[in-house]
């Protein structure tokens, strides 16, 4: 099966990899082309515009930034839209809305394909390494259908039943534990700093604690103080997929206090210039907030 891979951010470039050394052949897309050089020096095609991708391959994978991303890149009166072939699977790993799947899965049926929700839960170097899980939901053909292609990037497939928008909505569930779980650590770090506690105690305490390496990572992360986001998950994605979890909650009827300080401390650092740092980078305005100095 020949894929066509659109969006090559940090995630979409590991899981395009992955896919391309499992043996897939693959043509690729990405808004900035430099971005591709590396997997067309591993074989991938190149395509000058998404809707070549589409129109050529039978599955489509896409990693693109936000729902209004997608959206415009699979409006119905747009070229990608009118290039998918019938009988096509498009897999979404991106974060979006359950809205935005389900807006998704009824606009391809009008072209006789498929959408399957796919998105990924792991960082970077997890999806470098072929170490994500990964969420699907929708029709289940389709899911066979895209199956293959998920294993070369992820060690655990979580096929869950239910309308297409159930895996995004897993999903938001699976971001708000962890960025709850970073929020926590971020305030232990910046007490035990303004206490004159040790940091490192705390870091060995979460370490011992903490079973999945995920969690250690940020825990380690946050120890450091290590905001680099280049090879993690930018504050602005972190943003979307806070703004998302929200407007899920606020749909469902279900107050969720921690989220809203979350989203805060999130508004407050794009508005610091903290766009490109890791979303665990919300330490710092903890930090801020407290008065402490760099």
């Amino acid at each position: 099966m020949k894929i066509a891979f659109l969006g090559l951010g940090n995630m979409g470039s590991g899981i395009a990899s992955r896919i391309l050394a499992a043996g897939h052949p693959m043509m690729v897309w990405n808004r900035s082309p430099a971005k591709a050089e590396p997997l067309v020096r591993l074989g991938a095609e190149l395509a000058k515009a998404p809707e070549a991708a589409v129109a050529e391959c039978d599955i489509v994978v896409t990693s693109l930034m936000d729902d209004a991303s997608i959206r415009n890149m699979f409006d119905t009166s747009g070229a990608v839209f009118a290039a998918l072939r019938p009988g096509a699977t498009h897999l979404g790993v991106t974060t979006i809305s359950p809205g935005c799947a389900e807006w998704l899965e009824s606009t391809h049926k009008e072209r006789g394909a498929f959408y399957v929700s796919g998105p990924v839960l792991g960082r970077p170097d997890a999806a470098k390494a072929g170490k994500l899980v990964e969420f699907l939901s929708g029709n289940r053909e389709a899911i066979e259908r895209a199956e293959p292609i998920c294993r070369a990037f992820a060690e655990r497939l979580v096929l869950i039943p239910g309308p297409v928008g159930t895996a995004n909505k897993q999903k938001l569930c699976a971001n708000f534990y962890l960025i709850a779980f970073i929020e926590a650590m971020s305030e232990v770090f910046t007490l035990a700093d303004k206490l004159g506690a040790s940091r490192q105690i705390m870091a060995e305490i979460f370490d011992q604690t903490f079973a999945h390496p995920g969690l250690k990572q940020y825990a380690a992360r946050l120890f450091q103080r290590n905001t680099d986001g280049n090879e993690g998950f930018a504050m602005t994605a972190g943003a979307k997929d806070v703004g998302l979890i929200l407007d899920a909650a606020h749909e469902a009827g279900c107050p969720l206090e921690l989220a809203e300080i979350i989203q805060a401390k999130m508004r407050q650092a794009l508005e610091r210039g903290m766009a490109n740092m890791d979303w665990s980078a919300i330490q710092e305005i903890s930090r801020q907030r407290a008065g402490l100095s760099n």
